[in-house]
């Protein structure tokens, strides 16, 4: 070859027109978020402590208390009294069962862990409990922080990804402002457990921690062994789908893990989840006859939601305080009932760009799972079923909701990190959607809307559409620095609004001598140091310094009374309260706050309601039934002339079919001649005399003269107790005659009464109220209170605990035999 022809050669390759590259991102070292070892989960730690400390400062410093005096006062009227019956129980008798200072009776059981940190609270003096609810929420933020970053790690998400869907979980709407009724954030850690044992599980085939969250939800809300199950089950197939496996054989095995493991937490919890179910059982909510069932299932399937719902439903994913803050709200429902969507103001630009990186199939699974749970918002009845049609709320459901927003938000950031090209244009499109949504005249004319908190919204849509295109243009630590920054400044803002709000109470007024700490103190010593038999207390005010009334005051103050407000009030309390006219057959709320007998006299001498506090002048110096004995400050000691002891007899009896058709007087003085005895009961006693209805006498024949005659006959045969504990009490009494004991204790299937040693069976007096057909003769007589199945459940749970043990032991065991085959 000839050296001109080796110089004509041709063109080179490069010279060849080929697709142009993309260009590179600019080169940057290893993340921060990615530093080896666990620095990076101590830092993360860190931050979670320093964010819920500038929150909730002034409660962690004690200058103020975590209790509201506004629509949050069932921290002061509900929650509070309840932990501190429940301290004061414990610290008396060292267990949980029967107390006469909730209504006029009623198993603590119930009402002592409805929060996991209650165990350790508990160990506390009653006195410190007040000062500790502010510590109990910033716990829980922080533990539910930490396990839900371990939850989204366990998806094999960078570590970016995990902070900023952490922060926006740990200080979303349900997290911080229904933390203000402290089982919300409660049900919150539960959940964040209960994902994190599921991925535990799901991918690694490690079932020790899956028991546990059933256990605590078991102890501590039986309800939720539904909510939270009807979740799992539908994010369960969320995950299986997502992970391509296949076969409906796999998901069966998985669901029975899920079903025998859980199963094992539950029954762990049984000696205090029976109680809890027998509450749910006979509350009037899933029951009575002031259910709310009929109503609600009766609503149109396809009803859409109206404007303000919607509105309400729209805006609160903005800011929880977007419709006014605590009692200044304006939307559906209440502040603390309404929707509580709000999980950052990212979540809303994330979720949309998210469908921008899916492919055709995981579009429509994930599309699938966010309209299972956006569905009930426009169709409101799927809302009411999913609680079984006992109200029209949204509480846990608000919480799953802002958890697919968050799950779903954590993912989409991984994928942005990751260097995969964002979709500009649905970025744009979001970010112009959500502030034109924001514009929307849900409310009509009414000026409802937070404009100064609406504006700063639109800008952190603006300012958190610019970072996330610019971390999709750029791979490196500044703008994901920029984008936590301006998430903490957010979530610090927002959370502020709420918590420290002006009503929150502050620590002066709690050492002042008002509220609790009001001058019914002193007069309840008064009475107590002088008289020694069983009595109960009413008051014609509350001592709480919210701005409801308290019913709830011999809680705190310690002593029996008959008010009582609660969820769940006992059965037969209510039947008792309703068979008298006390409260409404038809009202569920007076079910709740059930005002006790403060207003009827004649109930309240029957009732061993000895004692009346008062601030105002209530009987004069001539009153037939009271007397002034002392005054303490601005309280008044009143004390009824014919108090009877806690059992006193009846020689006659009126079937409850005659007496329900007596006016309210009539009622009250049937009450004082005759047991009120149920018409399926009325053949054990039909040796006694028998009160017709013809025999009541017309309302205006009634007098002090004939009440003082009635009174004078029950009064002759009373029971004398020689020992008392609220659980336990023993006594007797010497008859001449048969006659019907009347005990002023609400009925209760864990109630058992002994006469000489022998079982008796339970009469149901005025339709609540225990009572016992008695002989003639000298009885001695016992009742004792066991709860339900406790020794059962007891044994129950020892038997979990083996099972656990095993479990536990299986899995160690199990990945031991691995890491030797891999080795």
């Amino acid at each position: 070859m000839s050296p001109k022809k080796q110089t004509v050669n041709k063109k080179p390759a490069q010279s060849i027109k080929t697709p142009p590259k993309a260009k590179k991102q600019p080169e940057s070292g290893p993340s921060f978020f990615d530093m080896p070892g666990k620095k990076i989960y101590y830092l993360f730690a860190a931050l979670l402590v320093v964010i819920a400390f500038i929150i909730f400062r002034d409660y962690l410093l004690f200058n103020r208390i975590y209790m509201f005096k506004d629509i949050g006062s069932d921290t002061l009227n509900s929650f509070y009294p309840n932990y501190m019956a429940s301290a004061d129980y414990l610290k008396k008798f060292g267990t949980l069962s029967w107390s006469f200072n909730i209504g006029m009776g009623h198993d603590v059981t119930a009402f002592a862990f409805n929060d996991p940190l209650n165990f350790i609270m508990y160990l506390f003096p009653p006195s410190k409990i007040a000062w500790l609810l502010g510590y109990k929420e910033f716990i829980k933020i922080i533990l539910a922080g930490f396990i839900f970053f371990l939850y989204l790690k366990n998806l094999s998400l960078r570590t970016f990804a995990a902070v900023a869907g952490t922060l926006m979980f740990a200080f979303s709407g349900y997290m911080i402002v229904g933390g203000q009724w402290y089982v919300f954030s409660a049900e919150a850690l539960y959940i964040a457990l209960v994902l994190l044992s599921f991925e535990l599980l799901f991918r690694k085939n490690m079932p020790w921690l899956f028991p546990v969250p059933f256990l605590l939800i078991g102890i501590t809300s039986a309800f939720s062994l539904y909510t939270i199950p009807v979740f799992l089950v539908i994010y369960a197939i969320f995950r299986y789908v997502q992970d391509e496996r296949e076969g409906v054989k796999g998901l069966l095995v998985l669901f029975l893990k899920m079903a025998g493991l859980g199963l094992i937490g539950v029954i762990i919890s049984l000696p205090f989840l029976v109680d809890n179910v027998k509450i749910l059982l006979e509350s009037s909510r899933a029951s009575g006859p002031d259910s709310y069932f009929a109503t609600l299932s009766s609503s149109p399937i396809f009803g859409l939601a109206d404007p303000v719902q919607l509105g309400t439903c729209i805006e609160r994913f903005f800011s929880t305080d977007m419709l006014g803050t605590a009692d200044a709200y304006r939307g559906f429902s209440n502040y603390l009932e309404g929707p509580l969507f709000y999980c950052g103001i990212p979540c809303l630009l994330l979720v949309p760009l998210l469908f921008g990186y899916l492919d055709k199939k995981q579009r429509t699974l994930f599309g699938i799972v966010l309209a299972i749970w956006l569905l009930p918002v426009i169709f409101p009845y799927f809302r009411k079923a999913f609680w079984l049609f006992s109200g029209d709320y949204y509480r846990t459901y608000s919480l799953f909701v802002a958890l697919i927003f968050v799950i779903f938000s954590a993912i989409c950031l991984d994928k942005i990190i990751s260097g995969k090209r964002m979709n500009i244009i649905l970025l744009v499109a979001a970010a112009v959607s959500l502030i034109l949504v924001q514009l929307f005249p849900y409310f009509g004319g009414n000026k409802v809307i937070n404009e100064s908190l609406a504006t700063s919204v639109k800008l952190y849509i603006l300012a958190y559409a610019i970072i996330l295109f610019w971390m999709s243009r750029q791979q490196n630590d500044i703008p994901k620095f920029a984008f936590l920054f301006l998430l903490v400044t957010e979530l610090v803002w927002f959370s502020s609004v709420s918590v420290n709000r002006s009503a929150a109470v502050r620590s002066v007024e709690w050492k002042d001598k008002i509220g609790y700490n009001d001058y019914s103190n002193d007069a309840i010593s008064f009475i107590k140091n002088s008289d020694n038999s069983f009595y109960r207390i009413d008051k014609s005010f509350g001592s709480s310094p919210a701005e409801h009334m308290s019913l709830n005051d011999g809680m705190v103050q310690d002593y029996y009374g008959t008010s009582c407000y609660y969820s769940f009030n006992q059965k037969y309390y209510l039947q008792y309260m309703r068979a008298n006219k006390v409260i409404s057959a038809s009202n569920e709320s007076e079910s709740r706050w059930c005002p006790g007998l403060s207003n009827r006299p004649i109930l309240q001498i029957l009732n061993s309601d000895k004692y009346i506090l008062s601030k105002q002048t209530m009987y004069g110096p001539n009153d037939p039934i009271h007397d002034s004995v002392a005054k303490f400050g601005d309280v008044v000691v009143y004390r009824n002339k014919f108090p009877l002891p806690l059992g006193f007899c009846y020689d006659t009896y009126i079937k409850y079919s005659d007496f329900a058709k007596f006016s309210l007087t009539q009622r009250d003085f049937a009450n004082c001649h005759a047991a009120v005895v149920n018409d399926t009961d009325a053949g054990l006693v039909k040796n006694l005399k028998q009160m017709h209805l013809q025999d009541s006498l017309m309302p205006s024949a009634f007098s002090a003269i004939l009440l003082k005659e009635y009174l004078t006959a029950v009064k002759q045969d009373t029971l004398s107790i020689t020992s008392f504990n609220p659980a336990h009490i023993i006594g007797h009494i010497d008859l001449k005659t048969s006659k019907i004991m009347y005990l002023s204790i609400p009925y209760d299937i864990g109630w058992h009464l002994n006469v000489d040693g022998k079982p008796q069976s339970i009469l149901l007096l005025s339709n609540g109220m225990i009572g016992v057909l008695l002989g003639t003769g000298n009885h001695d007589i016992k009742l004792d209170y066991v709860p339900l199945y406790r020794k059962e459940g007891g044994l129950a749970a020892i038997g979990g605990l083996l099972l656990f043990a095993g479990v536990v032991f299986g899995s160690y065991r199990m990945r031991k035999r691995t890491s030797e085959k891999k080795q």
